[in-house]
């Protein structure tokens, strides 16, 4: 697939130009309940997930959904931004879905791509 750069938001993540319709499309508030599920299940100290996971799982995976979780926190971004931020921890996910429970894997097969 030949992807059109846009640019890097001032949160980090590359943005596309197939990303513009899509954020359009998508139901942002739904994504925005998935997605601070999946930083809920994957910071709860309760579940201690973190610690099963592998080093290259946690350096691919959990920086950037760190980097999620803090855009989140701010409240302030745009749709474009969001959809960046949501497709980027998907695909760093996907490498990785095979080692994830199932919960987790559901809610990460939900984020755009």
């Amino acid at each position: 697939m030949n992807r059109k750069h846009l640019c890097i938001n001032r949160f980090g993540f590359a943005e596309y130009e197939e990303m513009i319709e899509l954020s359009r499309r998508v139901n942002i508030f739904d994504l925005v309940e998935v997605l601070g599920s999946i930083v809920e299940f994957v910071f709860s100290e309760e579940i201690d997930f973190l610690d099963s996971m592998t080093g290259e799982a946690q350096a691919n995976f959990v920086v950037p959904l760190g980097m999620s979780a803090k855009m989140l926190s701010s409240g302030e971004y745009s749709a474009m931004e969001f959809v960046s931020a949501a497709s980027t921890v998907r695909f760093c996910a996907e490498p990785h879905m095979a080692e994830f429970p199932d919960e987790l894997a559901q809610l990460l097969s939900r984020l755009p791509r």
